[in-house]
């Protein structure tokens, strides 16, 4: 079992604990909480890998948490996409979003069930290279 398949299965464990604890204190269950696995900055612009696990068919999604502090540059930021867990074949620019200085913006969440792979990049304008995290 790879470091990446102990880390989900421990999200899970511990998002069916909240549930469970929700259910006993008569709240709503929550199948996961989302958490944050890893920032990348490019100049004043960072993107966020974000992730939680949806009971059911939908299984685990990511999304892109882009922050601008910037006071003038506006940075874009989106998600890579290896489907078959082969990061030497992926697609790229999924989900990207413009993000203004100053500003926070969010892409829509995506699909990210073994064997596929995700990364989050972002680019600040007049940074030559995007930054990327790793793949989760």
């Amino acid at each position: 079992m790879n470091a990446r398949t102990v880390a989900r299965r421990a999200v899970v464990g511990a998002g069916t604990l909240a549930g469970v604890a929700a259910l006993v204190l008569g709240g709503g269950g929550v199948a996961s909480a989302e958490t944050a696995q890893s920032t990348v900055w490019s100049k004043n612009c960072s993107g966020t890998l974000m992730t939680t696990y949806l009971a059911g068919s939908a299984g685990w999604q990511v999304r892109n948490y882009v922050n601008n502090t910037s006071g003038s540059t506006t940075c874009s930021g989106w998600i890579d996409w290896a489907e078959r867990g082969d990061t030497s074949h992926y697609t790229g620019l999924n989900q990207r979003v413009w993000v203004d200085p100053g500003r926070s913006q969010e892409s829509l969440s995506m699909p990210d069930n073994s064997p596929a792979l995700a990364r989050v990049c972002v680019q600040a304008n007049g940074d030559n290279t995007a930054r990327c995290s790793a793949w989760w």
